[in-house]
């Protein structure tokens, strides 16, 4: 175990020293993730979906805030719909600046749960975004989620959606009518969807009140009772809505979970519980008693080299 911990700090240190180098890369290879699959998805604005322009936009979202990512991701799918359907377009992007408006300009960060659930569905590990975010960022965490779901599962209703074209001007109302009408009732009998937003909840909340009680080792106990949750939802749920989602991809998606998320939190801090100390001291106004609980160091080893100069007489 004391193996583990000199890794953990030896890659602690490593992405301190290096970390201004660190996160650009690690955005531009995630956006880039993300402007292939959404590029190659539409594949309408030919130009878009090519490897420099992709490289080319990977680049520029690696310095730019989560709300500016979500911009530029609106503007590429607005750009590809203008070449297969107007009505598409008026939809559809008034949505998304829709969502934009009320809650990610507010919440910049959260942007990133939005792209990333799409992204991680189509990597078959989508359930690592409620346990991450029901640990780290709480129940503020929980729109973008379900946003995010939204997203994946509207992609999947694109087809139906752009066949609905106007013949002429004069039809373009009833079109529009047409498509919103569509897509609404696309939605909301999507059983799949919804479930997958009642259990991500469930999740993101089940996770994040464990994690606050008063127990030694709780925020691993919060990744093991958020990934149960999330097994349970969606086999319950499978059998009840009879809905065609993979029990097996979720199984093998909540261990996988378990292992990321973990990683993620041993990286972030260490306690050592053996050393656990209760103390009591008071003011004028209130008496307090507090847990102490050590965060687990590993000093450097300091190397010392004895030199031994054997002199020839």
């Amino acid at each position: 175990m004391t193996k583990l911990y000199e890794i953990r700090e030896v890659l602690i240190t490593l992405y301190k020293r290096y970390e201004r180098f660190i996160v650009p890369i690690t955005k531009f290879l995630v956006a880039l993730m993300v402007f292939v699959k959404l590029n190659g998805f539409l594949n309408f604005a030919k130009v878009l979906n090519n490897p420099v322009v992709n490289i080319l936009l990977a680049a520029v979202a690696s310095f730019i805030p989560g709300n500016w990512l979500v911009l530029l991701m609106i503007f590429i799918i607005s750009t590809h719909l203008f070449y297969v359907s107007i009505e598409a377009l008026a939809i559809i992007f008034v949505m998304m600046i829709i969502i934009y408006l009320m809650y990610i300009r507010i919440f910049p960060k959260m942007g990133y749960f939005i792209v990333a659930v799409p992204l991680l569905f189509s990597l078959g590990i989508p359930y690592v975004v409620p346990i991450f975010a029901g640990l780290f960022v709480g129940p503020i965490a929980i729109v973008p989620v379900c946003i995010g779901v939204g997203v994946y599962f509207f992609s999947g209703h694109m087809p139906t959606i752009l066949s609905i074209k106007a013949a002429d001007l004069t039809d373009l109302p009833d079109s529009l009518m047409s498509m919103y009408k569509t897509i609404t009732d696309s939605l909301l009998n999507d059983k799949a969807m919804m479930l997958t937003i009642i259990i991500f909840i469930a999740v993101i909340l089940i996770t994040y009140f464990v994690s606050r009680l008063e127990i030694d080792y709780v925020w691993y106990i919060a990744i093991v009772a958020g990934s149960i949750t999330n097994l349970l939802g969606f086999i319950i749920g499978n059998i009840i809505l009879k809905t065609d989602i993979s029990i097996i991809g979720v199984i093998l998606g909540s261990i996988l979970s378990i292992v990321f998320v973990a990683a993620c939190q041993f990286l972030k801090v260490c306690l050592h519980y053996t050393r656990a100390e209760k103390v009591q001291f008071e003011d004028d106004d209130y008496i307090y008693y507090v847990k102490a609980i050590p965060k687990i160091k590993i000093g450097k080893q300091i190397k010392k080299v004895k030199r031994i100069n054997n002199i020839t007489k």
